[in-house]
């Protein structure tokens, strides 16, 4: 089929089907779009955490790597943000309560306080990350799960326009329906075109979320162990050392 044929087929569909066909064009461009933009994005974001990451290997102590880090690249990427959350809570704890227990011992590190507000402040960022990462995956999803009907509805109308041309003209000849069941079959061809990248890029997308959520996760560990292992040297006292000698 020519591309002129495809034009003569939608103009002469109806208003129905030509609103089908309009809103399956649009529902493509915004499938294109949502799918280019996310692509962008988490590309953008990984590479961003994976920079941050070797920097933050090389670091000898979260201060002074902190102020480096501040200089190096805006934080606008996950684990940047959740490394300067859990200096900052850190921090203004230490500076709101500087009579508090710090032991380093197998069964006490963090006042315990200040362990709860790292648990919620690492839950609070790890929430906040999935839903910037999942932001719009769900238009995704329901255009995936709705274009095909749209496509269906198309045909059954396309259909519908070939009985009522064969009763109009009294005959069953294929020059009388061969225009409507074209349209009918562009409508279902269009329909599923929307669907498919729709349905692959919002799977493959999830993916990559699993594999970026894991990636917080791991580097969520890692920063916790040596924060509490920097704060608890820092504050406990030679006292708390001389009792945990013996």
């Amino acid at each position: 089929m020519e591309f002129n044929d495809f034009v003569n087929a939608v103009l002469h569909g109806g208003a129905i089907t030509l609103s089908i066909f309009v809103l399956l064009v649009f529902l493509s461009i915004v499938t294109w779009g949502i799918i280019i933009g996310k692509i962008l994005q988490l590309k953008k974001e990984d590479q961003n955490s994976g920079a941050f990451v070797r920097a933050f290997n090389k670091a000898t102590s979260l201060k002074s790597f902190r102020s480096a880090n501040q200089k190096r690249a805006a934080i606008d990427y996950d684990l940047g943000i959740l490394f300067e959350e859990l200096m900052n809570e850190s921090q203004k704890f230490a500076d709101e309560f500087p009579n508090a227990k710090w032991m380093f011992t197998v069964d006490k590190g963090l006042p315990e306080h200040l362990n709860e507000m790292l648990d919620r402040t690492m839950d609070r960022v790890n929430l906040q990350m999935r839903e910037r990462r999942e932001k719009s995956l769900a238009y995704l999803a329901t255009i995936s799960n709705i274009a095909p009907f749209l496509g269906v509805l198309g045909t059954v109308i396309g259909i519908i326009n070939a009985f009522t041309a064969i009763g109009k003209m009294g005959s069953a000849e294929l020059a009388v329906v061969a225009p409507a069941i074209s349209e009918a079959l562009i409508a279902t061809a269009l329909g599923i075109s929307v669907a498919i990248p729709a349905s692959v890029g919002f799977n493959i997308f999830q993916y990559r979320v699993e594999i970026l959520a894991q990636k917080f996760d791991r580097f969520s560990a890692l920063l916790r162990n040596k924060l509490e292992n920097e704060l608890v040297l820092e504050h406990e006292t030679s006292t708390d050392i001389h009792k945990e000698s013996f």
